[in-house]
């Protein structure tokens, strides 16, 4: 007997956690996007021959190099011509002959542009763009060092910073829209919200739905530059002392009923010493509690100018 009531119990145990599981599998929402945390990447190719032993480039006085950056798109967001700016640094560009730009008045020396929109990833893209910057004259083989050498080697430790426009898409698939708190049938708006991000550097890493008064209903992300760069505005200059970024609900018809917010500043915010800022955006239009209670997605744009360093270097021998 008791082990028939041991097994009974057992089973309803079993049905439950898979009734559970079922119902969970049910409610959670897919994301929309390919997800990932990176946006361009940037690589210096071989400027020599590699050392095996080593791992460094290597060259003989007198000879030229290549400088060539290898640019990808691996988040999924466009980078529209002219959006991207890679710029040597970390040498002294007067030290070098048949750099891009140098007998050009009109042109940034050292700087190249993409002149093609690099694709984002996407389902039928999965690697995204690539374009390659070569900063060598057209009409030469190489960079050459024109400096004489005073020991057995010199290395020329080379730098670029990677510059460019970028989109974080975020979507909360069922926001709730509810304005009896009673009524939970349908959604409860107090509590944390499924929500994802597009690949990019910046990211919301959490979403809470909250009231905000009677009838009225927010929603507070946390955001995060989960990347090693520096961010600010589009179309303006990176600041040593913040990260700044840009923010808008796409939905221009829906948006005209929200208010968002960041540190008290509207459609814009900056990132603390971590890395991270809060965005709420608290609805302007009250939901009476005989409305009809639904989900709706919720869509953010986040908006800004991101700046990455790369480095590599290449060993000059003596003759």
């Amino acid at each position: 007997m008791d082990k028939k009531l041991l097994s009974l119990t057992l089973l309803t145990a079993l049905i439950l956690i898979v009734g559970c599981a079922e119902e969970a599998q049910e409610t959670s929402s897919a994301s929309p996007f390919l997800g990932g945390t990176k946006g361009i990447v940037a690589e210096f190719q071989d400027m020599g021959i590699r050392n095996e032993r080593t791992g460094q480039n290597e060259i003989y006085e007198g000879e030229t190099f290549p400088i060539e950056i290898l640019v990808w798109n691996k988040g999924e967001d466009d980078v529209e011509p002219s959006n991207l700016l890679v710029s040597l640094m970390g040498i002294n560009l007067p030290d070098f002959d048949n750099i891009t730009g140098e007998n050009d008045p009109n042109v940034e020396e050292g700087a190249l542009s993409n002149i093609a929109k690099i694709e984002r990833i996407s389902e039928f893209n999965p690697e995204g763009g690539e374009i390659p910057l070569n900063f060598i004259e057209s009409d030469a083989d190489g960079a050459n060092y024109t400096i004489n050498l005073t020991g057995s080697s010199y290395n020329v430790n080379l730098f670029a910073s990677v510059v460019y426009n970028y989109t974080t898409y975020v979507a909360v698939p069922k926001l709730c829209y509810n304005g009896d708190p009673a009524n939970t049938d349908i959604c409860v708006v107090d509590e944390e919200k499924d929500v994802f991000s597009s690949a990019a550097p910046i990211q919301v890493k959490k979403a809470e739905e909250k009231r905000a008064g009677s009838g009225i209903i927010a929603v507070e992300f946390d955001v995060e530059n989960v990347g090693s760069g520096k961010v600010t505005k589009q179309g303006e200059g990176f600041d040593n002392r913040y990260d700044q970024f840009e923010f808008k609900m796409p939905d221009a018809t829906e948006a005209a009923n929200w208010a968002c917010t960041s540190g008290g500043n509207t459609d814009w915010g900056r990132l603390d010493k971590s890395g991270k800022a809060k965005i709420r955006c608290k609805r302007n239009t009250q939901i009476q509690k005989n409305d009809a209670v639904y989900t709706r997605e919720f869509g953010l744009e986040i908006k800004y100018k991101y700046k990455d360093i790369i480095q590599d270097s290449v060993r000059i021998l003596k003759s």
